[in-house]
């Protein structure tokens, strides 16, 4: 003997129709909250997607190689390719918000090589970028480099008064003392 649709009581239809549908919330929910809540985060978070390696259009940080441990004192060697006009270029350093200026490297393509001192503590990690700078903010790191000089002191420069700082940035390394 068949049963069909029909012969089913209401009520035993509505109770499993009832129950598919709380399995299928318990189902969703974990996947829209974590949605709803990612959205959240990344909507007010300050969080940069934009991942910038050794190398770039622009320049290129030979070695050390990124993540790669270094001494007190170290060579950093690279290249600028293809400077845009009106730009300068800066190798710095950054760590903890803040960066301080090394060195200009110009505005012509070229090979550079710079000794640096690392001045992350042991078993710290500090990342060395080079910036593409317009003229505005090579205005800011000349007078860094002005004042430091006048002074004796180089205090690092606030990457939050820094307008777009990130979106400069044409190669990164990160290395970790010795």
């Amino acid at each position: 003997m068949m049963t069909t649709v029909t012969d089913i009581p209401i009520q035993d239809f509505n109770d499993s129709r009832k129950r598919g549908l709380l399995i299928l919330c318990l189902f969703l929910f974990p996947i829209i909250f974590t949605s709803i809540l990612f959205l959240i985060v990344i909507s007010v978070a300050d969080i940069n997607f934009n991942v910038i390696g050794h190398e770039t259009k622009f320049a290129k940080i030979e070695s050390p190689k990124n993540r790669s441990i270094v001494s007190k004192q170290f060579e950093i060697t690279g290249s600028l390719e293809n400077p845009l006009l009106n730009h300068s270029y800066y190798l710095v350093e950054s760590r903890e918000k803040r960066l301080w200026p090394k060195y200009n490297l110009g505005d012509q393509a070229k090979q550079w090589k710079k000794s640096l001192t690392h001045r992350a503590g042991k078993n710290n990690f500090s990342q060395y970028q080079i910036v593409m700078a317009d003229p505005t903010l090579k205005v800011v790191f000349e007078n860094w480099f002005k004042s430091s000089k006048k002074t004796g002191k180089y205090p690092g420069i606030e990457k939050s008064s820094l307008k777009n700082i990130t979106e400069k940035i044409v190669a990164n390394i990160k290395v970790k003392s010795q």
